[in-house]
């Protein structure tokens, strides 16, 4: 049953998976300093913010690669998420899934891990593909340390809360006028900070306690609502 639970995550969050792909594909070369060909030279102008990477820029460090690594990989976390949430809720398909030969928690749990593991992968590939090039000899005229990674990764580990904060208020019965999105609003400003102070020591406790929060908070919200 778990496999079957997590074919079908997998292949209904495959497409926005991809999307994100394309996305981080488009400002890992842009930061390297490939240039573009046509419409795609524009696009990357757009989450640039008009800035052009190169051999001449220190990785990490002298570029916006972080913050727009950061801003898909927000919309990615927050994509998926809904994506397992309201698109039950959509289709109608909650009461089928509570009616398979499985606890509960296991469902919720069997979701969360295909979830977590698909925005990891992805947005693990840009950091670690930027990295690569940056400690390659003879790409870009300047030093790199691998300690020049570590905002990236922070960043990255951070948005874990943000997906569960956007699972919460998809599984919620709340109203979207009222509270209903109160969990992901209450998240996005201790990402935000954690983001700019670019403290990886911090970023990690803090995400981890937020984690253990929402997931306490994802099974009482499952164990309430009613489905029918």
């Amino acid at each position: 049953m778990w496999k079957a639970l997590a074919i079908k995550e997998i292949r209904e969050n495959t497409w926005i998976a991809a999307v994100a792909l394309a996305v981080y594909l488009l400002i890992v070369i842009d930061n390297i300093g490939w240039n573009l060909p046509g419409f795609l030279s524009g696009v990357s102008w757009i989450y640039s913010y008009g800035y052009r990477g190169g051999p001449q820029q220190i990785p990490f460090v002298a570029n916006d690669f972080v913050t727009s690594i950061a801003i898909v990989s927000a919309l990615l976390a927050i994509a998926i998420a809904f994506r397992q949430t309201l698109g039950e809720s959509l289709h109608e398909t909650w009461l089928l899934l509570w009616r398979l030969p499985i606890r509960r928690n296991d469902l919720l749990y069997a979701k969360l891990l295909v979830g977590l593991v698909t925005y990891l992968f992805c947005a693990a590939l840009p950091i670690a593909i930027f990295a690569a090039w940056g400690a390659t000899p003879g790409t870009h005229a300047s030093p790199f340390y691998w300690s020049m990674t570590l905002p990236a990764w922070a960043s990255w580990f951070s948005m874990t809360a943000l997906y569960l904060a956007a699972f919460l208020s998809g599984l919620r019965s709340a109203r979207w006028i009222g509270s209903r999105l109160l969990p992901l609003a209450a998240v996005g400003l201790p990402v935000f900070v954690l983001h700019v102070a670019a403290v990886w020591w911090l970023t990690v406790p803090i995400v981890i306690v937020l984690d253990v929060l929402f997931l306490v908070c994802i099974q009482q919200a499952a164990s309430v609502r009613d489905y029918s």
